[in-house]
């Protein structure tokens, strides 16, 4: 299950809601479909086993405002509408693909809302909550970067990179000062990278997609996999190279 904690802020889809309209989530443990690891579906033929997918889940948020320390009401007036007007347009209409960002606790989810109900006790004091399906099985860590400039005279250089997750994969982008060639050693791996002065490169481990696959050569995948715990990448070249490293930790539920 996920603990929220005491009046814990949350952000979604970039906009922290406890900075911008003094919203909190209550202290309370949200119910999953599944209260540790992964719910996963056995597909059978025959009694035979197929394969196994892994489920999403759907979980709730209950919200409440408070102002300088003290319960505020979900009434009033907020750039023209109602607060609760606004609050509704920022959970139910901030994504055009539906695809949201919510990151609670330290962890990141892909979600979609699906409901929202409001409850007033008084004319201070009222609370409402937002029912979240989520579009992965996973929750995440967020988006890690890590930045390194390699040249003819300081190469190789290694990076250490910590997973703390599931086996995942780095995004990298390559910017070539120096024209030369650029190569990533990973898990006995190696990606090469040929690029002229004032080239970019785009490369995602995940997909094996490549923005130019006329510069790039090796085992994309492999070379860019992190496995749980440390990974040393090694990085070599006879130009100049700024390197980024993009990627998030994979994580069950607990």
């Amino acid at each position: 299950m996920i603990n929220t904690y005491k009046n814990k802020s949350i952000i979604y889809n970039g906009r922290n809601l406890s900075q911008l309209y003094d919203l909190y989530v209550v202290d309370e443990d949200i119910e999953l479909e599944s209260d540790l690891g992964v719910t996963q579906s056995a597909n059978l033929n025959n009694g035979a086993l197929i394969n196994l997918e892994k489920d999403t889940f759907t979980f709730s948020l209950k919200f409440i405002r408070k102002i300088n320390g003290k319960l505020a009401s979900l009434d009033g007036i907020y750039l023209g509408r109602s607060f609760i007007e606004e609050i509704s347009r920022v959970f139910f209409d901030t994504s055009k693909d539906g695809v949201n960002i919510l990151e609670l606790g330290g962890r990141v989810y892909y979600v979609s809302p699906t409901s929202g109900t409001l409850k007033r006790y008084s004319r201070s004091v009222s609370e409402f909550t937002i029912e979240f399906e989520s579009l992965s099985p996973y929750a995440y860590s967020p988006i890690m970067v890590s930045s390194i400039r390699v040249l003819s005279d300081n190469s190789p250089k290694t990076i250490e990179i910590t997973n703390r997750g599931n086996d995942t994969y780095l995004e990298l982008e390559v910017e070539c000062v120096q024209t030369g060639t650029l190569t990533i050693s990973n898990n006995g791996e190696e990606l090469v990278i040929n690029a002229n002065a004032g080239d970019i490169a785009k490369v995602n481990g995940d997909t094996a997609e490549v923005s130019d696959y006329s510069k790039v050569a090796g085992n994309i995948r492999d070379s860019l996999m992190l496995i749980y715990g440390s990974n040393n990448v090694s990085i070599s070249t006879d130009g100049d190279f700024k390197v980024v490293f993009r990627y998030q930790c994979e994580y069950a539920l607990c």
